[in-house]
């Protein structure tokens, strides 16, 4: 084995045990607001609890007829950069909610932050987005599937 895949096998180990706290699988705004304690499972077999005061303002910014396509927590995918860290947001329902919260006018099918907003969503929102690490600037964020498997509700 090269030493470059060795780095790069033992990179991606890492980030498993880094993203432990990342859903198992993620419920749908639908669902979740029908639920007496909104929670998801972790991959570490934790539980991972909704606020449903953020619930019920998420759920004044999208359609009700999409809320069984907002699926939560929304994981925004965080890359390292030189001058500080970009948050990354695949899922067209996650970056129009983003989009509605910050305020921001987007199109594209990936949203880019940065750290002012990724600090004003935690801020508030902090049970409703979930930071996953990545090393890769190709954004190919992938602990053993794709990051597109965040966007339904089948365990990862």
């Amino acid at each position: 084995m090269r030493r470059d895949d060795l780095v790069e096998v033992l990179l991606r180990e890492e980030l498993k045990i880094v993203n432990k706290h990342l859903p198992h699988y993620r419920k749908s705004l639908k669902e979740l607001l029908k639920e007496e304690f909104p929670s998801v499972i972790c991959r570490d077999g934790t539980q991972h609890f909704f606020r449903r005061s953020e619930l019920e303002r998420v759920s004044t910014l999208i359609d009700k007829e999409n809320w069984d396509h907002v699926f939560l927590p929304v994981v925004i995918t965080i890359i390292p950069e030189s001058r500080g860290i970009v948050g990354v947001i695949e899922d067209k329902y996650a970056i129009e909610l983003v989009s509605r919260i910050l305020g921001i006018e987007h199109r594209s099918e990936k949203l880019f932050i940065y750290e002012p907003q990724l600090f004003e969503l935690r801020r508030n929102y902090s049970t409703i987005f979930q930071l996953a690490l990545s090393y890769t600037p190709d954004l190919s964020f992938d602990l053993e599937k794709p990051s597109n498997t965040y966007t339904n509700t089948k365990p990862l």
